[in-house]
């Protein structure tokens, strides 16, 4: 399955056209920060430049460096999707593509539209290729539209409101699977049981590429902060 099917390129050096309206473009980058702090909050991971280390005392031993990556290094994602709306992907593994992962969604937009953000964790510990992963979940409120999501162990509970008293709930299930080969690894989200309720609420998931699922390359990293 071709990552140009789900309109799929590179965060870095990727161009997008300037927006026509200052907010929509206010938006983007507030959603672009996002993603990348909530990546490192996610994971309780700080960046290995901070300035605000503390000074070991007189009788405390001082600790010896670590490298970022131990073999066989750090597996990363970072990745963005325009269509149908921009959402940044960014998450990684400090201990390869088979250890535990974190992996960020986070939606762009104006504030018409329901923007979700997924703060995820699962793990592919001893050599499995599919996870059930647990999630915080906060999806920003439109004038019209509240919605509530939860993910569990690969089961995601839906609450939602529209104005004037369309009330909306379902309950369906989130897995991510290890695809690809072993030197062009990817990650596939598939969804499923949600869709319906999500077209009441007019919320349009991030893994859902046009009715297909996400799938998302996997680059490898011998150095990466936060690891």
């Amino acid at each position: 399955m071709a990552d140009t099917q789900f309109a799929v390129a590179p965060l870095r050096g990727t161009k997008y056209q300037a927006s026509r309206a200052p907010l929509r473009a206010s938006a983007l980058a507030l959603a672009i920060a996002a993603a990348m702090v909530g990546a490192l909050t996610a994971t309780g991971c700080t960046s290995t430049h901070s300035s605000a280390r503390p000074k070991p005392t007189a009788g405390t031993p001082k600790a010896k460096p670590q490298a970022n990556c131990t073999p066989p290094g750090c597996a990363l994602v970072r990745t963005a999707r325009s269509v149908p709306q921009l959402t940044v992907f960014y998450g990684a593994s400090c201990s390869g593509i088979h250890g535990a992962w974190f992996f960020n969604a986070v939606q762009g937009g104006g504030t018409a539209a329901l923007r979700p953000s997924y703060y995820l964790r699962w793990s592919f510990a001893g050599g499995m290729t599919s996870a059930k992963p647990s999630a915080r979940i906060h999806v920003l409120p439109t004038n019209t539209t509240t919605v509530r999501l939860t993910l569990i162990d690969g089961t995601i509970k839906l609450s939602g409101m529209h104005k004037p008293g369309t009330r909306v709930s379902a309950t369906g299930s989130l897995v991510v699977k290890l695809t690809g080969t072993a030197s062009a690894p990817s990650l596939t989200f598939i969804e499923t049981g949600l869709r319906a309720a999500e077209r009441q609420l007019g919320l349009r998931s991030p893994f859902d590429a046009g009715g297909h699922p996400l799938v998302v390359p996997v680059q490898h990293a011998t150095s990466l902060a936060g690891c």
